[in-house]
């Protein structure tokens, strides 16, 4: 079932003294912080954990999707063990304060269970300012890791698409025979934003319903009715356009001056499911309401 809203993300670098990592935030004020990390010693402050001190240092990496805490003495932390563990993210935009507040498991996801991880934002002296993540449509503020095959990750809300795109069952890190899972999480998150060119210019609108399906049957359509062929996807954008999704953000016009790679493959008469299904560029597709 492929039928999703607030499906927008912008993005806002971030970089720290202490670790290295960066941060994206939807496209809106209101949407989803993604915050990336590779393998790096941590700063911890004080203490990790109000009822014990650890030490100063560790190693934060990534399991699959799950976090993982190396301390000194061989001693690892991870799942709800991690609750309460703060640390220091420094950059352009000056010192952040963040604490993991609760570890639950999600077990709606489709390919298997992912680990949620609900976090917060803290002053210096301790006090709570805001969820690190923003709402999701079921009502949570939390997110989850996703590896990047060496130990690296990032970490996305469950509010934005690139985290939607992996509770569909495109999980990057995991492959499959004969699918390039990388390549459908990126067709996916480009799908949500209705970012047809690729180049990370979202056109889609907060609250917009889409139908979302593929060639590999990880999702199947479940067209509402009045919902007509958006656009085939790969992994850098359309591979053809139908129609836009909101007429008032971009026109096929626009996408034809934009992206010339496109020009020839827009409109309904060009851009059908029907041919689009023989095309092996085209891994995903969507309906959309016009």
């Amino acid at each position: 079932m492929g039928r999703l809203s607030r499906s927008t993300d912008n993005h806002y670098r971030f970089a720290s003294s202490s670790l290295s990592n960066e941060r994206l935030l939807s496209f809106r004020d209101h949407s989803v912080r993604v915050l990336a990390f590779s393998s790096f010693l941590l700063f911890i402050l004080h203490a990790l954990f109000p009822q014990a001190a650890f030490g100063a240092g560790g190693s934060l990496h990534a399991d699959g999707p799950e976090l993982v805490l190396n301390l000194e003495g061989e001693r690892i932390l991870r799942g709800a063990k991690l609750v309460g563990l703060r640390f220091v993210l420094a950059g352009p935009d000056g010192v952040t304060h963040v604490r993991i507040d609760g570890v639950e498991e999600d077990g709606s996801a489709r390919g298997g269970p992912l680990l949620l991880y609900s976090m917060s934002v803290h002053s210096p002296d301790g006090e709570e300012k805001e969820p690190f993540c923003l709402s999701d449509p079921q009502g949570r503020r939390a997110g989850f890791v996703i590896p990047d095959g060496s130990g690296g990750f990032h970490f996305t809300c469950t509010s934005g698409a690139e985290g939607k795109c992996v509770r569909m069952g495109y999980r990057p890190w995991e492959n499959r025979d004969g699918i390039s899972s990388h390549d459908l999480h990126k067709a996916c998150v480009h799908m949500l934003r209705a970012d047809y060119g690729g180049d990370n210019h979202p056109t889609t609108r907060d609250g917009t319903s889409v139908d979302i399906f593929d060639r590999f049957g990880i999702q199947h359509s479940e067209k509402a009715d009045g919902m007509q062929f958006e656009a085939a996807w790969g992994a850098d954008g359309a591979v053809c356009v139908a129609r836009p999704r909101i007429v008032q953000n971009v026109t096929l016009d626009d996408i034809a001056a934009r992206f010339p790679r496109l020009a020839g493959r827009l409109g309904p008469e060009k851009c059908s499911l029907e041919a689009m299904r023989e095309e092996p560029r085209a891994i995903l597709f969507n309906h959309s309401h016009p």
